[in-house]
């Protein structure tokens, strides 16, 4: 017999006057600017530009700034004002001394398209190439923008014009590549050059219709070789999602270009495959006569260990096997490194020189998950690794390198929005560190920053489950806690300031935020530890942590004293927690919660619905040492056969009526009846990750089970994806949720 939602009555809203003031000072957190990147500038490097990211709730857009500081030898640093900026993105070269800058412009109803070259303030040209492509493409995942080594030419990736000859080219499908890159369906690569006079022009790369390339470098030599990262799509000709996942059928590849004399304006292209087919791998650097990038294993778990790997590729290499600079860990070293949990890409200029005796590079530097935290790694060109003092409590990223010993970070805590360090590495890898920025804070945000403190627990017999619990000294005794699993699965809550978490705190709630097993930073054992068994150990482990920390006295149970939030798996969790723990919480918010496994026909990731639940579903790409034509065709190498197997194509599976089963019977869908508390949805319709039909239905099954209908509600977000991260929709999803929590918590 089902059980029916217990009744509910909104008895304890706030007042018109005090919402107004909680929520200005969720806005004042959410508009402190957010470190993006950095570069170190010429001459002698002794100034660093930043670019930060920074939200106008005002005009309900994301802005972007840039920030100099010039540094000293003899005394603070000098920050210069923050200036907006609006172009699509901007590269120094390596000197510092040219900068291209990518810019369009709205039109009428079009939109026109600019690359523009700097020489210090001197613009020395703008070349409109509308006519040659459409959006750039200014991501981390395809996006590129590199300078040649002789500083003469430049990469960028844009996407193509539709076939001309196509009769049909607007309604032929073709896949695009997922969430967060709707819409982008063929990056193209376009080469800028000038001459000695800056006269400019711009030629295309032609590559195959079956690879996705981006992230491409420029050779030292040949000046006609280029590196990429690609993109390969499977057999039934779909492409994966991209975004967040690095697991893809992704490899290196060398471009190698020659130019048709009858037209000039198109490089052709034999491509050759550096890397193999059971690798996903991303972001080459050329460092001195080496070509090193990041790789994880393709297939399974969209995010595992990382490593390092590097080939020779100078004129005298004879070899084209990489070797490993830093390998998967499967369970954390004595010292503590659980392996590298890297970002999507190196930061911009990776490279240090620790040798004084040598001006070649020695380290690579890089940030990665450790445990709730993430932290500074050195990663030695020559193996092994270092990992910096990561201090009290912060989360760091590394924004860049100088290419000898300095090294420009930001770091934050839930107390402090953010921190530009930089620092000086030492030949033995130690760090001095020195903060040169941060955020200008008004009193009353700096007075509620100061009341926050954060603690990692571990949480006992469920290794390596640790929970991060964050609170208020100015909050009354036993405040209300919110359970807030994360997404992925394989993602890590870290330290790192979140605006809508520390102003949650500051409303009056304890955060707890279980890491549980599956999350990246505690070694890949425990990261695969979760394959096969979402909907149980995860669950397990975050009902372990809740039970710990209720046992220390941190939370507590009953009425109004225990709730529990999350989006996309943390949703999963969280409808799980309500389902099978019915009597434990008051109430729940989920943002585009996975609710029906099965689920899988509008998603571009079905892969991880087999993959996370214990099915195979195979990923594919081109074998190691494949070459291939502008065209697509396989070119027979004497090292290497490049034509496809006779064995054929591997087939994606179908959901079939047993796969159906247990993935249902894995999901929250399955516990429906069980529900009792009050329910708030805050669903994206343009999510391509989980589609928004689920949370959809999740709704009206409540509704008919609820014998008080107002226990549940939804919001929904016209043209909001999968993070819900648009500015007013980050805004309204954090003020419902607290609205909602606040109307039934015991204070």
């Amino acid at each position: 017999m089902a059980s029916f939602l217990r009744p509910w009555r909104a008895s304890k809203l706030l007042s018109s006057s005090h919402r107004s003031l909680k929520r200005q000072m969720y806005t004042k957190f959410a508009e402190i600017p957010v470190p993006t990147g950095a570069q170190f500038l010429a001459p002698e490097f002794n100034s660093i530009q930043l670019s930060f990211s920074v939200r106008d709730h005002e005009r309900n857009v994301k802005k972007s700034l840039v920030k100099q500081i010039v540094l000293s030898n003899s005394g603070p640093a000098t920050v210069l004002p923050a200036q907006e900026v609006n172009y699509v993105a901007a590269r120094y070269s390596l000197s510092g001394r040219n900068r291209v800058v990518l810019r369009e412009a709205k039109e009428g109803s079009g939109t026109k398209y600019f690359v523009e070259l700097w020489r210090g303030d001197s613009l020395r040209f703008t070349l409109d190439v509308t006519e040659k492509h459409g959006a750039f493409y200014a991501d981390e995942f395809i996006g590129s923008l590199s300078f040649s080594h002789d500083e003469m030419s430049m990469v960028y990736t844009a996407e193509a014009r539709a076939d001309k000859m196509d009769p049909y080219a607007k309604f032929r499908f073709k896949a695009d590549l997922g969430e967060g890159l709707s819409g982008k369906r063929r990056p193209t690569a376009f080469i800028v050059h000038w001459d000695k006079d800056d006269v400019p022009s711009v030629s295309r790369i032609e590559t195959p219709e079956q690879l996705y390339l981006g992230q491409y470098i420029f050779s030292r030599d040949p000046e006609n070789r280029l590196f990429a990262a690609a993109y390969e799509r499977q057999s039934d000709w779909r492409l994966l999602g991209v975004k967040g996942c690095f697991n893809r059928p992704r490899g290196i590849w060398q471009v190698d270009l020659a130019k048709e004399a009858a037209y000039p304006e198109v490089w052709k292209c034999t491509l050759t495959k550096l890397t193999d087919s059971h690798l996903s791998c991303r972001s080459p650097q050329i460092v001195d006569d080496k070509l090193v990038w990041l790789s994880e294993a393709a297939g399974g778990p969209h995010v595992s260990t990382s490593t390092v790997q590097s080939l020779s590729i100078g004129p005298e290499t004879s070899s084209r096997e990489a070797t490993t600079l830093l390998d998967v860990v499967e369970h954390p070293r004595e010292d503590g490194f659980p392996g590298l949990y890297a970002p999507a890409n190196f930061p911009t200029y990776p490279t240090l020189c620790l040798d004084p005796r040598s001006s070649s590079p020695t380290h690579l530097a890089v940030h990665s998950t450790i445990g709730s935290r993430t932290g500074v790694v050195l990663v030695s060109l020559k193996g092994g690794y270092s990992v910096a003092d990561m201090g009290d409590g912060y989360s760091w990223n590394v924004l860049a390198t100088d290419g000898e010993s300095r090294i420009v970070c930001s770091r934050s805590t839930p107390a402090i929005p953010y921190e530009i360090v930089v620092g000086e590495v030492a030949n033995d890898t130690s760090i001095t560190w020195t903060v040169v920025d941060r955020p200008t804070l008004s009193q009353d945000v700096a007075a509620a920053l100061a009341s926050i403190k954060t603690q990692i627990i571990k949480v006992p017999d469920r290794e390596p489950t640790e929970t991060m619990v964050i609170q208020s000294s100015s909050n009354g005794e036993h405040p209300p806690t919110v359970l807030v699993p994360h997404g992925g699965p394989h993602g890590t809550t870290t330290t790192a300031f979140n605006a809508a978490t520390t102003a949650l705190v500051l409303e009056g709630f304890t955060l707890s935020h279980p890491n549980y097993t599956g999350s990246p930073g505690f070694g890949d054992a425990a990261l695969r530890g979760l394959v096969g068994q979402c909907g149980r150990r995860d669950v397990d482990d975050c009902i372990g942590s809740l039970d710990h920390i209720v046992k220390l006295g941190i939370a507590q149970d009953g009425p109004g004293k225990l709730f529990v939030m999350g989006g996309s798996h943390g949703g999963f969790l969280a409808a799980h927690l309500i389902g099978q723990f019915p009597d434990r919480f008051t109430a729940a918010s989920m943002r585009n919660p996975v609710i029906s496994g099965g689920d899988t026909s509008t998603t571009d990731i079905p892969d991880w619905y087999y993959s996370e639940f214990g099915l195979s579903y195979p990923v594919e790409s081109s074998p190691k040492a494949t070459m291939l034509s502008s065209d697509g065709s396989h070119i027979q190498n004497s090292a290497s056969s490049a034509a496809p197997t006779s064995s054929g194509p591997v087939l994606p599976p179908l959901m079939t009526s047993e796969h159906f089963k247990k993935l249902q019977l894995d999901s929250p869908i399955s516990y429906v009846d069980h529900v009792k508390v009050p329910v708030l949805l805050l669903i994206g319709l343009a999510d391509r990750r989980v589609s928004p039909a689920q949370g959809i239905e999740y709704y009206h099954a409540l509704k008919a089970r609820a014998s008080d209908k107002s226990s549940v509600d939804m919001l929904v977000f016209e043209g909001e994806s999968h993070p819900l991260e648009g500015v007013e929709a980050a805004r309204v999803c954090y003020e419902a949720a607290r609205d909602w929590f606040k109307a039934m918590a015991q204070f």
